[in-house]
């Protein structure tokens, strides 16, 4: 499909590292209903900077966490002017997000689309866990109206955490509740999100505005 390699490009020459495509029409909120596939971007952390963090953030990490982020977005901004130049509809969903009422609710899960694109599984950490790269990735959506390939279920990756708790023995807040996530995915089924804002807010404020934790990103045996 042309416009499937043209917009793969596009987030090849921007840096993106993995590139899924999926059919999420099942799981989007009714004003995203006409837009039913999802394009999927993603990049890695260096292993340096995940290192970095087992005990606590970095200014590093948090720079490095805005950055990625600022370029998931400018990259899936380019891909959804390009799908509406072409005549097909498309928006993009922020890397990172939170919706005015609920600021621990999302728009819409950048995990579910990467998931049922077949690219890797959530983990008891509540993180994206790569197949090839682990947990020390960031996302981004484009849902659009374009019909896109569409990985099979029996595509997609189950859990692979197993009895492992790192994640959850490491979480400063014991936020984690150290479960396996069932489908559909529930972020509050694997984390208490109120008592993760509060301890990074309270602990790790020093680090930069927005503060971000990833200690069990970096304690993820999955880490590469």
């Amino acid at each position: 499909m042309e416009q499937l390699e043209t917009i793969k490009k596009i987030a090849e020459d921007n840096g993106i590292a993995f590139f899924g495509t999926s059919f999420v029409g099942d799981v989007l909120p009714r004003e995203f209903g006409h837009l039913p596939y999802a394009v999927t971007l993603g990049m890695r952390y260096p292993k340096t900077v995940v290192e970095g963090i087992k005990q606590g953030p970095t200014s590093l990490y948090f720079h490095q966490y805005r950055t990625i982020n600022a370029n998931l977005d400018r990259t899936a901004i380019l891909i959804q002017s390009k799908l509406l130049k072409l005549g097909v509809e498309a928006v993009y969903v922020p890397a990172s997000q939170s919706l005015p009422e609920n600021a621990f609710r999302a728009l819409f899960s950048h995990k579910t689309a990467a998931v049922k694109a077949g690219l890797g599984f959530i983990g008891k950490n509540n993180l994206f866990i790569h197949d090839d790269y682990g947990p020390a990735v960031r996302l981004s959506t484009i849902l659009t109206e374009m019909e896109l390939p569409v990985a099979m279920e029996s595509e997609q990756k189950p859990n692979r955490c197993g009895t492992c708790k790192r994640c959850a023995d490491a979480c400063p807040a014991g936020a984690l509740y150290n479960r396996v996530p069932k489908a559909p995915y529930n972020v509050s089924d694997v984390l208490d999100a109120e008592k993760c804002s509060f301890t990074m807010k309270e602990k790790y404020q020093h680090i930069g505005r927005g503060a971000v934790c990833g200690i069990c990103m970096a304690v993820c045996p999955f880490v590469k």
